[in-house]
């Protein structure tokens, strides 16, 4: 890909004078209406506040300190503070949801006006995004290009001091835009276990929405899922907090590479809701506070301190009774004073308003707003006026319950981030740039490398896949999954997308080889979900008729491809469960299916961990492709017949049924004890089971590898020695594959009781059959063998740990292991 030198202001207008955006549609993007005059950033091409290097934001004539590049952010920045009034502050602290949320109309009318951003804005959220399906006029790329500039031109031109706009929008599954690049779920990202694959996804996503004129990225999602019956398990990389933070780490460096902020959410403690619930149990997570920090903590602490990301979400929930966008320990002690954080906090939508209707902390919504600006909130998000905010802010600074010194420190915040990301010097896009990036040839061929790497393999008895495409003259491919499209759409991703689904891809592939027939089969859900969670009963006329229609037709299939999960309607945000068994009918479709006699494949697509004892019991090949983006058919289709060795790994425990919840990694010291030593180690005591079904880190391949050749050095460290973990990986078998080799650390004794066991490392390794190669972890015990004691001080025990190297972490998964032990501080130390 050819990326243009970035324009200046005088060639970028000359440029937009040219540019007839009614004339020019975007390139895989369906026909739009004409344009309402998007074009008319032109007009400044003639206003003499734009020169060549730097714009006359208050139109006085000559260049003012603020508007000066050459000078330090800091300086410009205080600058600005020093000549804003109060209502120009207070503007600075709220967020105009966008065209068909908020505003009215995509571009500047004169009603704007009469708003209160006539004195400025924060951010302008999900522009014309194509989330409301009524704004998919502007959802051309070049189109919404020249909007962003149309919007932004107009608050340079017609508020006092001309400060730019911030563009946020949604970015956890590619930036959410029509037909941007459509990855796999952040939960399938993290079964890849691949840091340079989430790096890159991150630099596509933050380079597709830099052409598009988003400028701030609500990404990555560094929640830690530790309860699958959660609804938004679906958006969490994993359940382990190591896993969650490096590849939101990498996400984080790879949006912010590109000029463009990323807001991490959703800090913090909200993603462990009491029962697994959302909505109103958001309130009341029950976490203790060592594994708050050491677990739901851990990825924003890493993120923060090692990538500077310059926003933050802050949440609805509260912790231990105090509402987190009100607490001050976790917007100022904890985000600024300890993790060093240096952007703006916005508030998830809603989370100042609850502060007095839900969490019942505050007499009036002017008391919710003293609390979170006095707590370290910078801007407001809800779905709301912007008045709503700005009012009532302006209200308590006059009462004095909130002092201008407070409200000079959160706008300036506000201020920094928008200098650093350019917007002041280089305001406006390029049309022709967001049709040249915007899902381009190099862009697209990592959705299905994502896809690919997503998939897991659970189970494959007797060698059962690959399939032989040459032995089959008829396919089934059946089940809520196999051909639909919209599973691929999320809120918060591309909200139209050329998807590609398990029937296609599986027909594409086979082509003229076989028959491959679609059937729906069964729904994700039946006519009485939830509801037959708790009360199963046997399906309606109507569902039985469409499950008979599918037997009939695999009775005459040489295989069956069976896809089932999760739908939208089934997962997601404010959808939790009662169960964790497959939805509606689909795992008694499966057992008709099987009755057939034909071979049975199962597809899982779930947006959260799945409890398939029949079906692993039964099936003879497991896949899980998860909600897997665009090109999941094709990598279905692949992997199915031997073009791709799935090597990802499961980044979430699968357990057996739902009463073993709550079971996620890492867990402490005993806490999955079985019941007696004589009882199958599998799990089987004598009142329950005691192990997950599948355990974190598990996943098979085509092929078998060997580990070996485990060295330690040194084998006495201190806490200031970099400790070197080296051992060998051998593709044993016959093709190539990936083999996520995971690295675990177990403190044997400690004054606060250890976990089991913790990952500290992992490393994706592509090997061709007989090929060896070297793998290397490196340990730094200040960050991997810190803990919080007794008296929650974070340190550094001295002691035994046991490295661990493993293919997973449960019974049989560790292949090396070594005792190493940490000694104290040398006197030159101390």
């Amino acid at each position: 890909m050819t990326v243009r030198p970035r324009l200046t202001c005088l060639n970028i207008i000359l440029a937009l004078l040219t540019f007839s955006a009614a004339n020019v549609s975007a390139e895989k993007t369906p026909a739009t209406s004409d344009s309402k005059n998007v074009a008319t950033a032109g007009d400044a091409a003639a206003d003499p506040m734009y020169h060549d290097g730097w714009v006359d934001r208050n139109k006085n004539g000559k260049m003012d300190p603020y508007e000066n590049p050459k000078l330090s952010v800091a300086e410009r920045v205080q600058d600005l503070i020093d000549r804003m009034t109060m209502d120009e502050k207070t503007c600075q602290m709220a967020t105009i949801y966008g065209y068909r949320r908020v505003l009215k109309s995509p571009v500047p009318e004169a009603s704007w006006n009469e708003r209160v951003w006539k004195d400025g804005v924060a951010n302008i959220d999900e522009h014309a995004n194509g989330v409301r399906a009524e704004a998919t006029e502007y959802i051309a790329f070049d189109k919404h290009a020249n909007l962003i500039n149309t919007v932004q031109h107009w608050f340079a031109k017609q508020t006092r001091l001309g400060i730019p706009v911030d563009f946020t929008n949604e970015g956890i599954r590619g930036i959410c835009h029509p037909n941007a690049c459509n990855f796999p779920t952040q939960l399938g990202l993290g079964a890849s276990w691949d840091r340079e694959l989430v790096r890159r996804i991150g630099e596509i996503t933050g380079r597709e929405a830099k052409v598009l004129g988003y400028s701030n990225i609500y990404s990555p999602i560094l929640d830690t899922a530790r309860d699958p019956r959660w609804g938004r398990s679906i958006e969490c990389y994993s359940e382990d907090p190591y896993l969650v933070g490096e590849l939101g780490k990498e996400q984080v460096l790879g949006l912010q590479s590109q000029n463009v902020a990323s807001t991490v959410k959703h800090f913090a403690a909200y993603s462990n809701p009491n029962g697994g619930r959302d909505g109103g149990g958001r309130t009341d997570p029950q976490v203790p506070f060592h594994d708050m920090q050491e677990i739901l903590l851990a990825p924003f602490r890493k993120v923060f301190k090692e990538c500077s990301p310059k926003g933050t979400m802050s949440s609805y929930n509260t912790y231990d009774g105090v509402p987190v966008s009100g607490s001050s320990y976790f917007l100022i002690d904890l985000l600024r004073k300890e993790y060093g954080f240096n952007g703006y906090v916005v508030s998830d939508s809603g989370a100042v308003t609850r502060i007095e209707r839900q969490h019942k902390v505050a007499e009036t919504f002017e008391h919710a707003v003293a609390q979170s600006v006095n707590a370290g909130l910078n801007v407001r998000t809800t779905f709301q006026k912007m008045e709503n905010f700005v009012m009532p802010l302006r209200q308590v600074v006059k009462k004095g319950w909130v002092t201008e010194d407070t409200i000079n420190s959160r706008v300036a915040d506000v201020l920094r981030v928008k200098f650093e990301l350019g917007l002041f010097d280089a305001p406006f896009l390029d049309p022709q740039e967001a049709l040249d990036v915007v899902h381009c040839d190099d862009h697209s061929p990592v959705t299905l490398e994502a896809a690919r790497k997503a998939i897991v393999l659970l189970k494959n008895e007797n060698e059962t896949l690959p399939l032989d495409s040459s032995t089959l003259k008829n396919v089934l491919v059946t089940g809520p999954g196999a051909n639909e499209a919209d599973l691929m759409i999320s809120r918060y991703g591309p909200s139209i997308s050329d998807v590609i689904t398990p029937y296609e891809g599986i027909r594409r592939y086979l082509g003229d080889q076989a028959n491959v027939v679609y059937e729906e089969g069964v729904a994700a859900k039946d006519s009485r979900f939830p509801k037959s969670d708790l009360i199963p009963e046997p399906p309606t006329a109507d569902e039985q008729a469409l499950m008979d229609q599918a037997i009939a037709v695999a009775k005459k299939s040489d295989v069956i491809i069976a896809v089932l999960g999760d739908s939208n309607d089934t997962v997601g945000e404010s959808k939790s469960r009662m169960s964790l068994d497959l939805p509606g009918h689909q795992t008694l479709y499966v057992q008709k299916l099987m009755e057939t006699g034909k071979p049975v494949i199962v597809v899982l697509m779930p947006g959260r961990a799945a409890a398939i004892n029949w079906i692993d019991e039964n099936a003879p090949a497991i896949l899980v492709c998860w909600h897997g983006g665009e090109q999941v058919g094709t990598a279905v289709a692949e992997t199915l017949f031997g073009d791709n060795n799935p090597g990802g790994k499961l980044p979430i425990t699968f357990p057996r049924t739902v009463g073993q919840v709550p079971m996620a990694v890492p867990y402490r010291h005993g806490a999955w004890g079985g019941q007696h030593e004589k009882f199958d180690p599998n799990g089987w005591g004598s009142t329950r089971s005691s192990n997950p079904l599948y355990f974190f880190g598990y996943g098979l391949s085509y092929t078998t590898f060997k580990y070996s050749d485990l060295e330690i050095t040194p084998k006495n460290p201190t806490e200031s020695d970099t400790i070197k973990i080296t051992c060998s990986i051998t593709n044993s078998g016959d093709v190539q594959g990936d083999e996520v080799v995971q690295l675990y650390i177990a403190d044997l004794v400690a004054s606060v009781t250890p976990y089991e066991q913790v990952l500290r490392g992992f490393d994706r390794v592509a090997l061709e059959p007989g090929e060896t190669k070297q793998v290397t972890f490196s340990l730094n015990p200040k960050r991997d063998l810190v803990m919080l004691d007794r008296d929650n001080q974070w340190v550094v025990e001295p002691g035994e740990f046991e490295v661990r190297v493993a293919s997973h972490s449960g019974y049989g998964g560790v292949q090396l292991k070594e005792t190493i032990e940490l000694k104290s501080k040398t006197p030159e130390q101390q």
